[in-house]
């Protein structure tokens, strides 16, 4: 196809030239009046002009013919003509179609046999060829792919008697090799001309993107399907890890005359940090409430809380004041986590008692809660200093104790919730927005408000920062 072009851009040049040097005649026969040279030069440019239009309808032929050439060997390119029956078959009917070849066969390698391979025979029986070790042909050590292809090809050559024209092609692409392809004519008075070259090195670019594309797409796949597994392994990971916490977790919140509790937790993801424990004194009108908030996300923040709670579950004692108790349950994170541990958690424990009507309470670096007085409408930060558990084995915290009366109530809450107002809803300052909030619903039940917060967070579209929970206990008015 390109001697064909270059040859006819040839012929037109030349026929320009002629073309001009007729016109320049017949100007001369029309200035000087003879007849012998008029006639000549005439009959000579309509010659020239016939030819000329010849050239441009073969041009135009020889155009259309590139065109369609090119849009079937582009369709090689398809990787889906590998995930088809017989594929290479498919192929070499192409190879033959599109470059005019009686066969064709195509070797690929077989690194795990070290042997050329056979794959496939067009117009030719492929048991021809068997199987070539690379030791049969690799007399050479380090030979590279492009050799060692052409030795095999002199090696097909030598051992099978072929009559007719033929040639061979390598297939690699991006540095890849992948094989190599013969093809040729069974009429051994026809010679392989710059054309058929051509057509076979397209053939064979193409050829080998196609495998290449192929091999990258098997290795995509077989990446995505270990992604997969890997995914379902973790997937089954955390549902034990949930399950776990579950257990762990209090299921069900106690119930105690006179006093109303309502609770929601949700985590930043599968599972998370925050927990929240409540504990009954048997026999008397008292509840504990253990609320915290591990650093950190998902199943490392999950493995923690859970041995801060199963810490607490074994010291817990309503007689012992609520600063003693997080003294004793941060020496035995610290010494369980060790010094090289980051993992911290915030905590708070208080101990409502309905009988002296007050709530005793400490806080390891946890958010303060929000006392709202029925009677004042006034609404005090419950402040206590401490640090986080599990930081120092020296740490000392504050108890503190304050005054409760029928219709009070108290707000406990994770930074999660803080996060959430001011990230997904907006609000400039949440901790603001909170007070305002819990003010507003001063005549509200505790379920009422926990309602109203969880309305808000599930019904938001953007994911939530970090695990959120919320406890509200309100104090009965029997009056």
């Amino acid at each position: 196809m390109a001697d064909r072009s270059a040859r006819s851009s040839a012929n037109r040049s030349r026929q320009l030239l002629v073309f001009l040097w007729l016109l320049a005649i017949a100007l001369m026969a029309a200035l000087v009046p003879v007849y012998a040279w008029a006639m000549p030069a005439l009959l000579g440019m309509i010659i020239i002009c016939f030819a000329y239009l010849r050239d441009q309808i073969l041009g135009q032929s020889a155009a259309e013919e590139v065109c369609d050439f090119y849009a079937k060997v582009h369709q090689l390119e398809n990787i889906q003509i590998l995930q088809s029956d017989r594929p290479y078959s498919r192929i070499l009917k192409t190879v033959l179609e599109l470059g005019q070849f009686d066969w064709a066969v195509m070797f690929l390698m077989d690194f795990d046999k070290d042997s050329f391979v056979a794959v496939e025979a067009a117009g030719i029986e492929l048991s021809r060829f068997a199987a070539v070790n690379f030791d049969e042909i690799a007399t050479e050590p380090n030979l590279d792919d492009v050799t060692l292809a052409f030795k095999l090809l002199e090696h097909a050559f030598k051992k099978h008697e072929f009559r007719g024209a033929l040639a061979g092609t390598t297939l690699v692409c991006s540095h890849t090799f992948y094989g190599c392809m013969m093809v040729g004519r069974d009429d051994p008075d026809c010679d392989l001309s710059e054309d058929d070259n051509f057509r076979l090195e397209i053939l064979s670019d193409q050829i080998s993107i196609c495998l290449h594309n192929y091999r990258l797409h098997k290795e995509l796949a077989l990446r995505a399907e270990d992604l997969f597994e890997r995914q379902s392994q973790i997937q089954r990971e955390l549902e034990m890890s949930r399950i776990v916490q579950e257990g762990v977790m209090q299921r069900e919140t106690p119930i105690l005359p006179g006093l109303d509790v309502a609770t929601y937790s949700r985590p930043a993801r599968f599972i998370g940090g925050d927990f929240a424990r409540y504990v009954e004194d048997p026999g008397v009108n008292r509840m504990g409430i253990l609320i915290g908030d591990v650093s950190g996300k998902g199943i490392p923040a999950a493995m923690v809380m859970a041995v801060v709670v199963c810490l607490f579950n074994e010291k817990i004692s309503f007689a012992t004041p609520p600063q003693k108790l997080l003294t004793d349950i941060n020496i035995a994170l610290k010494q369980f986590l060790g010094a090289r541990s980051r993992f911290n958690s915030s905590a708070i424990w208080g101990i409502f008692d309905l009988d002296s009507m007050n709530f005793r309470y400490a806080s390891a670096g946890h958010d303060f809660p929000l006392h709202l007085n029925f009677r004042t409408s006034e609404l005090t930060e419950l402040a206590s200093t401490g640090t986080l558990l599990g930081l120092f084995n020296e740490s000392e915290y504050q108890g503190n104790e304050i005054a409760i009366d029928q219709g009070d109530k108290i707000i406990f809450y994770s930074d999660g919730l803080i996060d959430f107002f001011e990230y997904n809803l907006g609000h400039k300052d949440g901790f603001v927005w909170l007070k305002e909030f819990f003010l507003e619903r001063r005549t509200k039940t505790s379920q009422e408000i926990v309602n109203e917060i969880t309305a808000m967070v599930e019904n938001s579209t953007e994911p939530t920062k970090d695990d959120i929970t919320v406890a509200v206990f309100s104090i009965a008015n029997t009056t």
